[in-house]
């Protein structure tokens, strides 16, 4: 996966801590390289070397969602179920949930 560089590119560090408000506009700037880019960043930081087979079960978990869940929120649980390491930061999940998406 090659990083796509443009003037607008964030580092990593920079997606996980800017404000909601932010993030989101920011995502929406960005190619789907530089959105592939941190979600793997992201998912290695949080102990998986296979992303690939992360996104694979996320990409099944939205073919039949849980009940009582949106697509959003079932994306956030299947990634908080399939990564290794715990977040301490309460809205990791989401902030990868919304990159993934």
């Amino acid at each position: 996966m090659t990083h796509n560089t443009t003037k607008a590119t964030l580092q990593t560090h920079q997606v996980i801590s800017l404000k909601e408000a932010e993030l989101v506009s920011h995502l929406k700037a960005m190619s789907l390289e530089e959105l592939e880019f941190h979600a793997h960043e992201i998912m290695k930081d949080m102990g998986s070397e296979q992303s690939p087979q992360v996104m694979a079960k996320v990409m099944k978990s939205l073919e039949k969602p849980k009940e009582g869940y949106s697509k959003f929120e079932t994306v956030q649980k299947t990634l908080e179920d399939e990564l290794p390491n715990k977040a301490y930061l309460s809205d990791i999940y989401a902030r990868l949930a919304a990159i993934v998406m």
